[in-house]
């Protein structure tokens, strides 16, 4: 099999501007508009240990606390941009700055049209807002990981997904 490289926007993400209670219940709108750069932080969490007749330590991984840092410019009309605002006015905290977050490999097609994906519910921290003198200001948020995701698989509409998850065995 050849390899082949991946292009950035086959690894899209989608958060719920309507914070529903559940992820079935979730309206998807992309977040890209205007972001340069989005990066998945997994922030391993070790555990090291050396016994005493080691001359080298064992380090295990324990868990992970991931993260998703995301400089975004103003980008007035954009439903991500605008949902992050009104958190951000509210100084939203604990569950009101929750919501659920979608995360989809376009590139690993599992099925005709079905897309590896995952649901993560994650926690919004607004952490700047403004900018340099001359310069479009940015809106910087990190997105934290709350809790294990939930694989399953998407099916596209009109740039619009459709999360299954997968059946636990």
């Amino acid at each position: 099999m050849a390899t082949e490289k991946i292009k950035r926007p086959l690894i899209a993400h989608f958060l719920d501007t309507t914070q529903a209670e559940e992820y079935s219940a979730a309206e998807w709108k992309r977040l890209g508009v205007n972001v340069s750069e989005a990066s998945t932080e997994y922030n391993p969490q070790t555990e090291t240990e050396q016994d005493i007749v080691s001359d080298s330590a064992t380090t295990e991984v324990t868990g992970y606390q991931p993260t998703m840092p995301v400089s975004q410019t103003c980008t007035k009309g954009d439903p991500v941009y605008e949902f992050i605002t009104k958190l951000r006015r509210s100084r939203a905290t604990m569950a009101e700055c929750h919501t659920w977050m979608l995360n989809v490999d376009l590139w690993d097609v599992t099925e005709e049209t079905k897309y590896a994906a995952e649901v993560q519910e994650v926690a919004v921290q607004v952490d700047t807002y403004g900018g340099a003198g001359g310069e479009a200001p940015v809106q910087e948020f990190t997105l934290n990981f709350a809790g294990d995701p939930v694989p399953g698989k998407v099916t596209m509409a009109e740039g619009v997904p459709t999360f299954t998850a997968d059946v636990s065995e």
